[in-house]
């Protein structure tokens, strides 16, 4: 080597460990995550194969969506990067909705690729009575606009807000 030898200078910077979350809900909208958990990074769009939204009722809040195995359908949600000093508000703040962690399944991105999240899903059984209020429906609509879930996804949404259990 020419000249003086350099030594390289390493100044290691704390990466934060993450966890990942399948959102489906109302936490879909970048405000609403945003709240409860601010270091929220969107990783990317995947979905549950082989399953059903469904909306069991909740004396708390109403209507709250869940996921349900059903052949024939997906759902579509957001992958986001949780920092794990923040799982814990989220976890609260889901619990809050009536639902708890535990869907055992992975998330499938659009290539096929499988990722454990950290999921939840209601307390309960649904009925097929009961919906999400209009707020709480157009931030599921809102969160799946904006991180660009198909629209096909999207316009079932709507189709919701349109149903006769709203008016």
């Amino acid at each position: 080597m020419d000249g003086p030898e350099r030594k390289a200078l390493y100044n290691p910077v704390p990466v934060p460990r993450t966890t990942l979350y399948f959102a489906y809900t109302a936490f879909l909208d970048p405000q609403r995550l945003h709240a409860v958990a601010p270091g929220a990074r969107f990783a990317f769009t995947a979905h549950f194969p082989e399953t059903k939204l469904a909306f069991v009722h909740s004396e708390e809040v109403g209507a709250v969506p869940s996921l349900i195995p059903d052949s024939g359908h997906t759902v579509w949600g957001g992958v986001f990067e949780i920092p794990d000093a923040e799982v814990s508000s989220l976890t609260e703040a889901e619990e809050a909705e009536g639902r708890v962690a535990g869907w055992d399944s992975k998330a499938v991105d659009r290539e096929g690729n499988k990722y454990d999240c950290l999921t939840f899903i209601a307390k309960g059984s649904p009925n097929g009575e009961h919906r999400p209020d209009s707020d709480y429906l157009k931030s599921m609509i809102d969160g799946a606009r904006h991180w660009s879930l198909p629209a096909g996804w999207v316009m079932g949404l709507e189709d919701l807000g349109e149903d006769s259990f709203f008016s």
